[in-house]
């Protein structure tokens, strides 16, 4: 599967509503349980909670088509085995980490409808992607599965342009990077370099505005991916132009 043009993290077949459409869906909406229950498995504890009771709401109650759930508290806290009172306070907590939008308020006769951000769900999740599986990571970014045949001897150059390691976490990022596809590491991610890595946000440079603008297009989902899969502390990126490009 080439690409990595996707304007979020499994965004093939995934509208700009956060609706599950076209060819491939129902293994994406797969894919997406999967990363869930993995935070779930592996998260800290607030995150882990969280993605176990989002997972159970998905997989009973969730409408793929209109990316909604409509589930009253007093079903909530009975699905949960809480009572309704931590329920409500699970979804604000959902809210507040922007996994869940308020679509339609309640009403008379009528219970609250849930709009669940999926793009920012999975960018949550992404830290534990290759936990799952190396091609399970490649899939979610659109990058090309890794060869897993220990008969099949890939004809790869030399590891040439990876950085020096500095703490940032990008040395390990752009081996990633350089494994799943050499040619498009050599061509856009060898000539970025850390600028600074600052309170979850790791800034990358570009020699030119052509380059930051066509990384950011077209690769920033499998970039952000690895980035996080080599620091867990980083959750963005930003990728400016070097000072003089």
């Amino acid at each position: 599967m080439q690409g990595g043009s996707s304007p979020h993290p499994a965004g093939r077949g995934l509208s700009d509503r956060n609706r599950i459409v076209g060819p491939g869906a129902a293994a994406l909406k797969y894919d997406i349980l999967t990363a869930l229950l993995a935070l779930a498995a592996q998260g800290a504890p607030v995150e882990a909670r969280l993605s176990l009771r989002l997972s159970l709401l998905i997989t009973a109650r969730f409408n793929w088509q209109s990316g909604r759930f409509a589930v009253g508290l007093r079903e909530m806290a009975r699905m949960w085995g809480v009572t309704e009172r931590t329920a409500k306070r699970e979804i604000s907590a959902l809210k507040a980490r922007g996994w869940i939008t308020l679509a339609v308020p309640s009403a008379r006769g009528r219970v609250a409808a849930y709009q669940i951000e999926l793009p920012v769900v999975l960018q949550a999740t992404m830290g534990v992607w290759a936990a799952v599986g190396p091609d399970f990571a490649a899939r979610m970014v659109g990058a090309p599965e890794p060869e897993t045949d220990s008969n099949v001897v890939p004809l790869r150059g030399p590891d040439v342009g990876l950085p020096a390691p500095d703490g940032t976490g990008w040395a390990a990022a752009a081996a990633i990077l350089q494994a799943q596809e050499p040619s498009v590491y050599s061509a856009w991610f060898a000539p970025l370099h850390v600028v600074e890595a600052d309170a979850g946000l790791l800034t990358l440079a570009a020699p030119s505005r052509f380059v930051a603008d066509y990384v950011s297009t077209h690769f920033r989902a499998r970039l952000l991916a690895a980035v996080v899969q080599a620091n867990p502390g980083i959750r963005d990126i930003s990728i400016c132009v070097a000072p003089g490009a």
